[in-house]
Formats: C-alpha cells, sequence, structure tokens
C-alpha cells in the first residue's frame, strides 16, 4: 500500500466515528486548525496540503490524525492515552514515552526521518515524539483544556519545535506557539531538560533537572492549569502515573533497554485486566549516542542509528 493509501484510508476510519459521534462540528474545527496553521507556521500548511493531495482528501481532514483533536472534538479524553519518562544512566539520558494507539493503527506508527530529523507517529501526521537533527529530543502527552484555544495542534507545534537549532529555541518555540488543545512537553539533548505544561496559549515550567528521573502523563501537575483543564480528569491517567512512580522506585531503569521493559511493566500494572487500555507502542531515546528503541505491541524491537550527516 502506499502511503497515499495509507493516509487516505487511517483518515477515514477516524472520521467515520469522529463524524458519528461529534457531527458537522468536527469538520468546522479542523477548517479552524488549518486557518490556524496557516497563520503560525505557513510552511507546515504547505506540507499538509502536499500530504493531502497525495492521499485524496482535504487538507483539513488530515487534524483527525491528532490525538488532541480528537479529544478536542469528542469533549472527552479519547486517544493516544500515555507516559513520559526521563532518567539519566550510565550510558547517559533517556527520553521515552508510551502510547496507546488502536491495533489497526499500531502497524502503521513508524519512525520517519525528514531532512535528518526523526518523527514518530502515523503517516500523515506531524508527530507525538521526535528527535532534531540538532539533536535535542522531544516527547508530547496530550492535555485538554475545558476550553479549545486559538491555536495550532500540539503535533504541529512538536514539527516546529524539532526544526530548531539546540534545546533552548525548541523551547522558546513551544512557548510561543498557541495551540487548540494541550500538551505535557518533555525536551532534552543529554545536557539540559526541560518539562512543559501547556493549555493553548498559556505555557508553564514544571521541570528542570536533567539529573532527576522524569515521569508524566494525561494530566496537569500545575495548579493554576488545572483551572483550565477538561473535566473529568482522566482516572486512567492518575493510575499509570501512580504505578509508574512506584515501579520507578523500586526497578530504578538506566538504559534504554531497561527503559522499554519497565514502560511494558506501568501497563500490565496498571491495567492487568483490560489490555485494550494499555499502551503498547514503546520509544526510548539514547541522547548521547543518538540511538532509538522501538517497539509495537509484542513485536520485536526496532533500533534506529542516528542518521548520516
Amino acid at each position: 500500500m502506499s502511503d497515499g493509501a495509507r493516509i487516505r484510508a487511517l483518515v477515514r476510519a477516524r472520521w467515520a466515528d469522529v463524524h458519528a459521534r461529534a457531527g458537522t462540528a468536527a469538520r468546522t474545527l479542523a477548517a479552524g486548525c488549518l486557518a490556524a496553521l496557516e497563520r503560525h507556521a505557513p510552511q507546515l500548511a504547505a506540507a499538509q496540503r502536499d500530504l493531502a493531495r497525495a492521499a485524496e482528501c482535504e487538507a483539513a481532514e488530515l487534524a483527525v490524525l491528532d490525538g488532541g483533536f480528537v479529544d478536542v472534538a469528542l469533549g472527552e479524553g479519547a486517544s493516544e492515552r500515555s507516559l513520559a519518562f526521563y532518567v539519566d544512566g550510565p550510558r547517559g539520558p533517556v527520553l521515552s514515552g508510551a502510547w496507546r494507539f488502536a491495533a489497526d493503527e499500531l502497524e502503521h506508527v513508524a519512525l520517519r526521518t525528514h531532512a535528518g530529523t526523526r518523527v514518530l507517529g502515523l503517516p500523515g501526521s506531524f508527530g507525538i515524539a521526535g528527535v532534531a537533527a540538532a539533536g535535542h529530543a522531544i516527547t508530547a502527552n496530550l492535555l485538554r483544556p475545558s476550553v479549545p484555544g486559538p491555536g495550532v495542534l500540539g503535533s504541529a507545534a512538536l514539527r516546529l519545535a524539532l526544526d530548531q537549532v539546540d534545546l533552548a529555541g525548541a523551547r522558546a518555540s513551544v512557548e510561543r506557539t498557541p495551540l487548540l488543545d494541550g500538551r505535557a512537553w518533555l525536551l532534552a539533548d543529554g545536557r539540559g531538560l526541560f518539562g512543559l505544561e501547556q493549555l493553548d496559549a498559556q505555557t508553564v515550567l514544571t521541570r528542570v533537572s536533567p539529573k532527576t528521573g522524569h515521569v508524566h502523563a494525561n494530566h496537569c501537575f500545575d495548579p493554576a492549569l488545572r483551572q483550565r483543564e477538561g473535566q473529568p480528569r482522566s482516572a486512567d491517567s492518575f493510575r499509570r502515573m501512580e504505578l509508574a512512580s512506584t515501579l520507578y522506585v523500586q526497578q530504578r531503569p538506566s538504559t534504554a533497554e531497561q527503559v522499554l521493559a519497565f514502560l511494558a511493566e506501568v501497563e500490565l500494572a496498571s491495567f492487568p485486566h483490560a489490555p485494550e487500555q494499555r499502551a503498547t507502542l514503546h520509544f526510548a531515546h539514547e541522547l548521547a549516542s543518538g540511538r532509538s528503541w522501538l517497539r509495537r505491541g509484542g513485536g520485536p524491537i526496532e533500533i534506529h542509528e542516528r542518521p548520516s550527516s
């Protein structure tokens, strides 16, 4: 199947569900997302139009491949429940994440390279995590505002941050890019770390220590942002966060291989009798070597080396 055909099939399947549950209001929301992208990142809007032409669909329809759009359109935390984890180990810092995708979508998620930048996500989307050509890496967990913002989708903000020349530039890019939805960001380059929570245009720095382990899920830590967070807050997110914190203290994973095993154990412990709730896409990036590990479900581990310059 060509990339265009794969994107078209994914878009149609997601829109069938979103339209059935949210009606035409979701189409209006998608058009607004594209207009915001034109204002804030015209180069990404042009790229989205190119992808849409290849997939024989409307450019605005590609918004449905972003889980944040789905959450806002449906008014509930429905997509890509996730966990982000950072640790400094014997081979240097590891930035990692786990995301829940439907089984029929999981096989299409890949780490794709664009001009030296590696982007993790579905084809046709701007991604859920990535590694910049400059060396910094970023993971993003969905957060849901009570009221949608006026900006772009979080995946577009991710791509803009990955295009920056260093970690400070990536942080500045996140802070100046308003969102429709929300994200909990972890940004690291092997020397520094920034944890940021963002709902629409408001961003709060929550983490700065690169020598300490950090965990984040799909709810806000910051007291001010919690007042503007969509309700009800995710019980699954709190459970995933609690179990991850407990298992981290018990196991102290410190290498990419150990981190992948840790992410899988967190999901099993969090949802022992509900496998459909588990995050089955696991990603770990070793910042010093530039090497990435990726596993889908119970499949084999893929190792991706730093792209040659």
